[in-house]
């Protein structure tokens, strides 16, 4: 037997009887008895290139989407929320955290670390053996990634006079916190806003729960993408550029507000429908 078949035997043997290191392959911090490398390898696929001629109608809207209902669940699975993932990175510099959503100008990571923070005074003792010599240190509580449980989402309705299809493509999402000011609890805003593009390929490889089968994981770009959610729009472009909150008559009527959300997504679905013929 010649060396290169005994060292393809060697290979072979150590391959079947060895400890896999999973360190490279893991990203929901869970180990299994094969090697996963389906979401970590899957790419992104790119959206198909548009022109302003063949944008016929184009409507922009914003969503809510709230982790805490059922269907949204997996967006808090505990070994991978995206709370928790987004809020590292923004920490990290690693995403850019725009101020609004123009996404221009952006927080630097020293100003979105104080974003939803707390400042506590404490007293810092110069000299150990005299406690009257110090001085007043502020320090920042950063907000606790664990509050965040809403998401908007920012997307743009076009019709495509060139493929003939009505569909969203997804801007740019924002987590949603309630910033406490003197012991009061401010209504919801963005803690930041994230331009979708910036972030889809991490989000591609970003596994997520599948309630359905274990092997057939999904990333939170599939999520988004296919939609995999349930919302609540919040917006409608209109002239006053206002949330549908701050209107007048939705101001103090949730319920109002609510149904005005279904009739903006009545309208969309009335608007493709009229598109064509029967």
């Amino acid at each position: 037997m010649n060396k290169i078949a005994i060292l393809i035997l060697v290979l072979i043997y150590s391959t079947l009887n060895g400890q896999v290191d999973y360190a490279d392959y893991i990203t929901s911090g869970e180990h299994t008895s094969y090697v996963k490398v389906a979401v970590r390898e899957r790419p992104v696929i790119a959206y198909p290139y548009m022109r302003e001629a063949d944008v016929k109608f184009s409507r922009r809207v914003i969503r809510c989407i709230d982790g805490r209902q059922k269907i949204n669940k997996q967006l808090e699975w505990p070994r991978n929320p995206l709370n928790r993932f987004l809020y590292t990175e923004l920490s990290l510099g690693n995403i850019i955290a725009y101020r609004n959503d123009s996404l221009i100008s952006s927080y630097t990571t020293e100003d979105f670390v104080k974003r939803g923070g707390s400042e506590m005074a404490l007293w810092v003792q110069d000299d150990p053996d005299d406690p009257e010599y110090g001085h007043d240190s502020i320090i920042t509580i950063p907000y606790k990634w664990e509050d965040i449980h809403k998401y908007w989402v920012m997307e743009d309705w076009v019709f495509d006079y060139k493929y003939s299809i009505f569909k969203p493509r997804i801007i740019a999402i924002a987590p949603i916190f309630a910033p406490t000011i003197a012991g009061l609890t401010v209504p919801d805003q963005p803690l930041c806003w994230i331009k979708m593009d910036e972030i889809r390929y991490m989000l591609a490889g970003l596994e997520m729960f599948n309630r359905y089968n274990d092997a057939a994981r999904l990333s939170y770009d599939d999520f988004f993408q296919m939609r995999i959610f349930d919302s609540y729009i919040v917006y409608e472009s209109n002239v006053f550029d206002n949330f549908i909150n701050k209107f007048n008559e939705y101001a103090d009527d949730g319920v109002g507000a609510l149904l005005k959300s279904d009739e903006i997504k009545n309208d969309l679905f009335i608007f493709e429908h009229d598109l064509w013929q029967y």
